[in-house]
């Protein structure tokens, strides 16, 4: 007797570890599911060839370059930069034509210049790019965020670029579902004091409300 209720308690710890092993090895599924779920690279939008008669000039630098690996990602933000370069000449049409030389030379990149009459769109907007001083960190700008540059160079009107980058946020956030909330500064993820004028002149809440106000329209 006392032999079969030990191989009874033993057949019974047999079934708890079985049992056990069984929801540890669902649980882990489950949550690699939801984690794989979560990370599925974002769908490019549609092609875009211009906002409110702004012309998007889709320019890609080349792939599998250090400005362009080609790694897809989900889109989390929008991120938003001030080149800094105030050479003349400096505009959309300039740092296109410095991404493209420079693509295989060093890892910074972004995805799109504005200036006051026109946008350059230098990388799809689900890869990566190296604009946000962050690495690859897994919440970072670079990793998630798609890289806007406003020019700020001496006959480029400003306020025209704050506009036409407002025009450019808005679609992009209608276009990947994303929320004003998502629109951020470069310094939100490096410190950086970027996108400098806007910040030096404390205008980014009045910038937000004017991609609120383009997305709402």
């Amino acid at each position: 007797m006392r032999r079969r209720k030990k191989r009874i308690r033993a057949n019974r710890l047999k079934e708890v570890i079985a049992l056990t092993a069984a929801v540890a090895v669902v649980t882990i599924i489950i949550i690699a599911v939801s984690y794989n779920l979560d990370n599925i690279p974002t769908k490019l939008r549609a092609e875009v060839n211009e906002i409110e008669e702004i012309p998007i000039i889709t320019d890609f630098i080349l792939e599998n370059t250090q400005g362009r690996p080609g790694h897809l990602r989900k889109i989390k933000y929008i991120v938003i930069h001030e080149t800094g370069n105030r050479g003349r000449n400096a505009n959309a049409a300039s740092h296109n034509n410095y991404l493209h030389t420079e693509a295989d030379n060093q890892q910074k990149s972004w995805h799109y210049t504005v200036d006051d009459h026109e946008i350059y769109y230098h990388i799809p907007d689900n890869e990566i790019a190296f604009h946000a001083g962050d690495g690859l960190s897994k919440d970072g700008g670079n990793l998630n965020g798609i890289g806007i540059e406003m020019c700020v160079n001496p006959e480029n009107d400003y306020e025209l670029t704050l506009q036409n980058t407002a025009k450019l946020a808005a679609m992009l956030l209608e276009a990947y579902d994303l929320d004003i909330r998502d629109v951020k500064k470069h310094e939100d993820f490096s410190g950086k004091n970027c996108p400098e004028i806007l910040l030096k002149e404390g205008r980014w809440d009045e910038f937000v409300e004017m991609v609120k106000l383009e997305h709402s329209e």
